[in-house]
């Protein structure tokens, strides 16, 4: 694996003792206490919270409240004080898009706006669906759709502004569709749309939806990663893990500040921002990233630096057999935790990168796992399984599971398969209006839907994100919320 890097080690070696210690006294910024707020994907970047969260649930116990969710969604919840906010799409073309607003108390749904959608997108249950998480602040919740809209809501549900992207740039040539979350500052907000075509990072005035600058990419792997607001000193960046690289923006101008190639494999999962250290994840894929031994390597750790006031890393060091899927890495009490697509879930000495563990867990994860500090001081992670089953880890140098939680009875469960496939047939496109597919999807258009969920795990009910606020856990499947304590 070749690494391109555009910074002088021996100078930076010189300096890193300085630099370490100016990048760590942001740490605590990234840290978010979870009080009234989770205010994005992964909430700011590192999923790394400060609750006194429920220990154990059932079908039966500790569930506070379920809601349905029209449509169907892929994006995860966000909270602002008294409200859940979700998305999702309906319609043959996504043409449906919608934001919806519960109640964090009891699940009400306190209001749902509709979302014009500038382009059409299939609705195959293979693409994203609704899969980009908003983004949430004081003034309003913003949201993005496959149809390249991005648009601003009040808290009461008005709309404020939309930019439709795709109009302005062109549409996307990308496989599996739009599924990048984007990101935020004070007074921006940040989207990233990398495709076979040409790509772009792209900043918008949060008060106004207008552009503030775009950078280009050129063309790209398709890619569904979502960027990341981190800072190194007083110097705030976006970083963006996607298309076999690794690179950084100044969030203010869009200039590009340094560049991590040669990776494999890192089209899925995010970056991960702890204090000063990035943690990246990468998967092998269908017709896509193969190469076990380089794909574990592209799962690996880089240490932010500034070297006379020029910002850049250093890689610190590449996993030998960690795989990420679809959920971004943890980086939580001196580990790092990755689940493959079959349920592995590794754990890596965080300074090393040496394997501490590898464990069956039974199920990937489609949701990032949580890092849980209590009140008491006590630290548990958090890993959501796509089937709901919670397990609940003690962070250590052995697997310690402290309890598994399920979320579906055999009832429920089986209801919730039938209500997914009902809502699929119901947006099925009509076989003379549908796109022609190329390539393995190909291949794939002629199998049974049955066989494809198999192969590629998109059974439902899946559970696609999560989010902590007020000491409660919200679980969201495609067509389902639910609140775990507050009772």
């Amino acid at each position: 694996m070749t690494l391109i890097v555009r910074i002088d080690h021996v100078r930076m070696r010189l300096v890193i003792a300085r630099l370490m210690i100016a990048c760590l006294l942001f740490a605590n910024t990234l840290t978010a206490n979870a009080g009234d707020h989770y205010s994005g994907f992964r909430d700011r970047g590192s999923n790394l919270v400060q609750a006194n969260l429920p220990m154990e649930w059932s079908p039966e116990q500790g569930i506070a409240w379920q809601a349905q969710i029209p449509g169907y969604g892929q994006s995860s919840p966000v909270v602002w004080n008294e409200q859940v906010y979700v998305t999702s799409s309906n319609g043959p073309f996504q043409e449906d898009c919608e934001v919806h607003a519960f109640s964090l108390s009891d699940g009400h749904k306190l209001w749902s706006t509709d979302v014009h959608a500038t382009t059409k997108v299939e609705n195959y249950f293979r693409n994203s669906r609704a899969a980009p998480t908003c983004c949430v602040d004081a003034d309003g919740v913003y949201s993005f759709f496959a149809s390249g809209d991005v648009t601003k809501l009040k808290h009461t549900g008005e709309l404020v502004w939309s930019t439709p992207l795709l109009k302005l740039y062109g549409e996307v040539n990308n496989e599996r569709g739009i599924a990048s979350s984007p990101a935020q500052n004070a007074e921006l907000l940040f989207v990233l749309i990398d495709h076979d075509g040409p790509s772009y990072l792209l900043a918008l005035h949060k008060a106004t939806g207008e552009v503030a600058w775009k950078a280009d990419r050129g063309k790209r792997v398709p890619s569904w990663s979502s960027p990341v607001v981190a800072m190194c000193g007083t110097r705030e960046m976006v970083i963006t893990s996607s298309a076999d690289s690794v690179d950084a923006y100044d969030a203010e101008s869009g200039e590009s500040l340094w560049q991590l190639a040669g990776l494999q494999g890192n089209h899925i999962p995010s970056a991960s921002v702890v204090g000063n250290q990035v943690f990246i994840g990468s998967t092998t894929m269908f017709h896509g990233a193969s190469d076990e031994q380089a794909t574990a390597a592209s799962n690996c750790c880089l240490t932010l630096t500034s070297v006379d006031g020029r910002p850049g890393y250093e890689h610190c060091w590449g996993a030998e057999r960690a795989n990420s899927y679809y959920s971004t890495p943890l980086a939580f009490a001196g580990y790092v935790y990755y689940v493959n697509k079959v349920g592995v879930l590794y754990c890596i000495d965080q300074d090393s990168g040496k394997q501490v563990f590898a464990k069956r867990i039974g199920n990937p994860c489609w949701a990032s796992a949580i890092g849980v500090t209590t009140a008491s001081g006590e630290q548990f992670v958090y890993f959501v399984l796509k089937n709901g089953s919670t397990i609940v880890l003690r962070p250590g140098p052995e697997y310690d599971q402290v309890a598994k939680n399920q979320l579906f009875d055999t009832e429920a469960f089986m209801a919730a398969t039938r209500a997914a496939e009902q809502q699929r047939k119901q947006n099925e496109v009509p076989p003379e209006l549908a796109s022609p597919k190329e390539g393995p999807e190909k291949v794939l258009a002629g199998m049974p839907e049955r066989q494809l969920h198999e192969m590629f795990s998109y059974g439902d009910p899946m559970v696609y994100g999560i989010a902590v606020a007020q000491d409660r856990l919200l679980i969201r499947t495609g067509q389902q919320l639910f609140c775990i304590g507050g009772q």
